[in-house]
């Protein structure tokens, strides 16, 4: 997998993942015409979202797409293990929440809050100009 996308749960879940279907299967589909992969973890809680982290850093996984959920906002725990697994990422909030305070060891590479799912549309898209796949996909240049 290129693109992990963790999304932790806000509210009782309706959909797949935490995310709709149609958007999942958006996301897929624009990142393989990209040549990359995208694998989505839902999960519970802050433990679920440490967990998926931590299997990142060894899997391949070249960039994430992390909803930590406002519960996670003051895990150092979650701090470290993006510390650790060296992976870039952006935090994405599909709501309009506060972005998570973050000490100078763990700095996304971007923060998208609210725009719902299309904020994860938007954070593909960034995601697939830094990892050079601009020219391949998208037809729209982000900055990054």
């Amino acid at each position: 997998m290129s693109i992990a996308i963790i999304t932790a749960s806000q509210a009782p879940q309706r959909h797949a993942n935490g995310l709709p279907r149609e958007v999942v299967s958006q996301l897929v589909e624009r990142a393989s015409r990209a040549g990359r992969t995208v694998a989505v973890c839902g999960c519970r809680d802050v433990a679920d979202v440490i967990e998926c982290v931590r299997r990142a850093r060894g899997s391949g996984t070249e960039f994430l797409l992390l909803d930590p959920g406002t519960r996670a906002a003051a895990n150092g725990e979650l701090d470290e293990w993006l510390d650790r697994a060296g992976v870039p990422y952006i935090e994405v909030h599909a709501d309009v929440a506060a972005p998570m305070a973050r000490p100078a060891m763990a700095h996304p590479l971007s923060v998208i809050d609210g725009y719902g799912a299309q904020g994860y549309v938007l954070a593909l898209s960034i995601a697939l100009e830094h990892l050079g796949c601009a020219q391949c996909e998208n037809d729209i240049h982000v900055g990054t």
